[in-house]
């Protein structure tokens, strides 16, 4: 399976703004001054863009949470619908059409806006051959999402988009099969609830894991989720807070860096993508605490990766 992250800040979506973006061409500027300094005749400006570090190669990104998973048996699932899945939408639209019936799983952890605000932007949702199937542990999310396009909040109503829908309820620790994919949803700390999702394809798994709040206290606890979870081949999961911050947010919902990663190394999990950005921390500001403060105990055992727009993975 291939995993693909379209949405990777929290809580509201969050554009470069002229300061940040003049800050990093200055850096990338001077860098490449410097380099064309020590060797005019060898140096090459592409291979000097493919060595910059994060931030400075790419912008992390700023729209908010969506994941998209592509199955070998051609299975499209999507995690949430914040503001990254209009991109995605965007690369799927010339499938939904064409006249070929397009069909999407879509499995949303809770229903805070910046995890289902971009669904009416969904170009795929817009036309009749798409067939859409929601699987969550809300009993009413439809409603949810047609309350969020009442006339007093979008132009178009969630019954007017042409695409066909439907929408499932599981269970925890359930395990579902979609297509050649197997899934299990299981809960995670965060005001008003909100699910995890495994996903196995043969011998692989992934791992969904954001909103979450983890803290040393909840240690005991999670490790009830060990036999499902654990050995996981990738964990994309909430990091959005510095260890300080967390600590004067307690009960918002969302993990420092160092106890996500504490969380990945305790289920054993082989890659960590740390995700869900803070809005108010700038690209330099979301690295610097994940170098700083995302270090695991052993390195040989685990992979550490900053999430930003477009990463893949294939698993």
């Amino acid at each position: 399976m291939k995993i693909t992250l379209f949405g990777v800040r929290g809580s509201l979506p969050t554009p470069v703004g002229k300061r940040e973006q003049q800050d990093k061409l200055l850096k990338i500027l001077k860098q490449a001054k410097a380099e064309w300094t020590k060797n005019p005749n060898g140096f090459s400006e592409e291979k000097f863009l493919e060595s910059l570090p994060i931030p400075l190669e790419q912008d992390l990104g700023g729209n908010t949470t969506c994941v998209y998973l592509e199955g070998e048996s051609g299975e499209k699932v999507i995690f949430d619908m914040g503001t990254g899945i209009r991109v995605l939408g965007n690369l799927l639209a010339p499938i939904a059409f064409n006249g070929q019936p397009l069909d999407i799983n879509i499995l949303v952890s809770h229903t805070h806006w910046d995890h289902i605000q971009g669904w009416p932007f969904f170009k795929p949702a817009y036309s009749p051959t798409t067939n859409i199937h929601f699987y969550s542990a809300i009993a009413n999310l439809e409603e949810r999402l047609v309350r969020q396009q009442h006339p007093e909040n979008f132009p178009i109503t969630f019954n007017q988009m042409a695409s066909k829908k439907e929408f499932h309820l599981w269970k925890e620790f359930q395990s579902y099969p979609l297509g050649n994919l197997k899934v299990i949803p299981f809960g995670l700390r965060h005001p008003g609830s909100c699910l995890g999702y495994r996903v196995r394809e043969g011998e692989k798994k992934f791992l969904f894991c954001t909103d979450v709040e983890y803290r040393e206290e909840d240690r005991g606890q999670l490790l009830e989720l060990k036999p499902h979870i654990a050995g996981a081949d990738l964990l994309v999961i909430d990091a959005q807070y510095s260890t300080a911050e967390a600590e004067k947010k307690i009960g918002w919902g969302h993990t420092a860096v160092r106890q996500a990663v504490e969380f990945a190394e305790m289920m054993e999990i082989k890659s960590v993508v740390l995700t869900h950005h803070e809005p108010d921390h700038e690209d330099t500001e979301v690295v610097r605490i994940i170098l700083e403060e995302g270090k695991p105990s052993n390195p040989k055992n685990i992979s550490i990766h900053i999430a930003k727009e477009g990463m893949s993975f294939h698993l």
